[in-house]
């Protein structure tokens, strides 16, 4: 699931963030325990999502368990970090631990909606975190069949617009619609202040999904302009990357995955994030990775990112490929500007993402859980 250089940084930092004197904020919240169909990742954005929620609820003191949707081999660095915080591991599709009362969430699970028959022989509070901006049709079945309690949402915009269209497909249904604080964990990103200066670093990091890349991307990064060369790195590229944008040019690296290169190593690369996309993005977590990290942010103006990013001070939105194109290249030509971007930035995902708003955010989810049907 990770680089092993990554991995090594994860299994060093597990005794240091799970010591019991760091655990002891009291959770407000009368629910003690709940179950995650899933398991997390480092990542991709619903795996990194609910590790870093995993992260935010032990702290809480939760007890947190979890229920795989597959076999894992026992070496898997996450597995290991899992068990050192204390989670507890199930094995795979095994619901019988699960009372009644007790939450069983699905993060933007496709395991998890075909399980729900099963789950709901368990218990009836079986809440879905949709990640994507769109639903799946299973999702929407499960609507239709009264499987799903409550229906979680990392951004209020997504929340209306997916609300009014499933209770059109079950107007007498009583779930429940809310929309919570996700926690970014930023220990996991450091904030880089030195980079080097022989050349200009540039990038941008998603899964290889045609969809991520948007066809002028090459386009793109060949006119922007910068006094120092360009050098470039794709995170997340394969053949069906390349069949929609083209063979990049010599100066941009492309990895499969953070198998090849961590994400930590990919923003010390990179002073500025330029990712075209064809996708309207939910609740962008590479943007909180980018911004923890010191990275400025040039996208697409639309989505989560309008949530996310305030132009001009935290990052730019783009509406065409000249803005993209310019943007980069002021980027490139003003050091003070993007210095002092990348620190505002940073003080913004603590803002949004922080343990603080996080914590209240939960504390009034989980008061919500405690009132559905058991």
């Amino acid at each position: 699931m990770e680089d092993r250089s990554h991995a090594s940084l994860a299994a060093q930092a597990v005794p240091d963030t799970c010591a019991p004197a760091t655990l002891i904020t009291a959770m407000p919240s009368s629910l003690k325990k709940l179950y995650v169909h899933g398991f997390p990742g480092f990542y991709g954005g619903a795996g990194t999502e609910l590790h870093h929620q995993i992260i935010l609820w032990l702290h809480m003191g939760m007890e947190v368990h979890l229920i795989p949707s597959r076999s894992l081999p026992p070496d898997d660095p996450m597995h290991r970090e899992m068990l050192a915080r204390g989670v507890r591991i199930h094995a795979p599709n095994d619901w019988s631990s699960i009372s009644p009362g007790d939450p069983v969430f699905g993060f933007c699970n496709a395991a998890f909606l075909q399980s729900l028959p099963h789950i709901k022989t368990q218990t009836n509070r079986t809440v879905f975190v949709n990640c994507m901006t769109w639903l799946f049709p299973r999702e929407k079945e499960a609507m239709l069949n009264n499987e799903i309690a409550m229906f979680l949402y990392q951004n209020e915009d997504v929340r209306q617009q997916n609300m009014p269209i499933l209770r059109g497909l079950n107007p007498d249904s009583k779930a429940v619609f809310h929309t919570f604080t996700p926690y970014f964990h930023h220990d996991n990103f450091p904030y880089i202040e030195e980079r080097p200066d022989d050349i200009f670093g540039c990038g941008r990091i998603s899964r290889q999904n045609p969809d991520k890349f948007s066809r002028l991307t090459l386009h793109i990064y060949e006119y922007f302009v910068s006094p120092r060369p360009k050098r470039a790195i794709f995170l997340g590229f394969d053949e069906r990357s390349e069949q929609k944008i083209g063979k990049p040019f010599p100066w941009i690296r492309t990895v499969r995955d953070h198998r090849s290169l961590s994400q930590q190593d990919f923003y010390r690369h990179s002073r500025i994030i330029l990712q075209p996309t064809d996708t309207h993005e939910n609740w962008p977590r590479v943007g909180f990775e980018a911004m923890s990290s010191g990275s400025v942010l040039i996208v697409n103006d639309r989505g989560g990112w309008q949530r996310l990013i305030e132009h001009g001070k935290t990052g730019w939105l783009c509406k065409t490929p000249q803005d993209f194109i310019y943007y980069a290249s002021k980027m490139a030509y003003e050091p003070n500007l993007r210095d002092d971007m990348a620190a505002a930035a940073r003080e913004r995902g603590l803002l949004l993402g922080g343990m603080d708003a996080s914590i209240a955010s939960w504390s009034e989810t989980f008061e919500k859980i405690q009132q559905l049907p058991e």
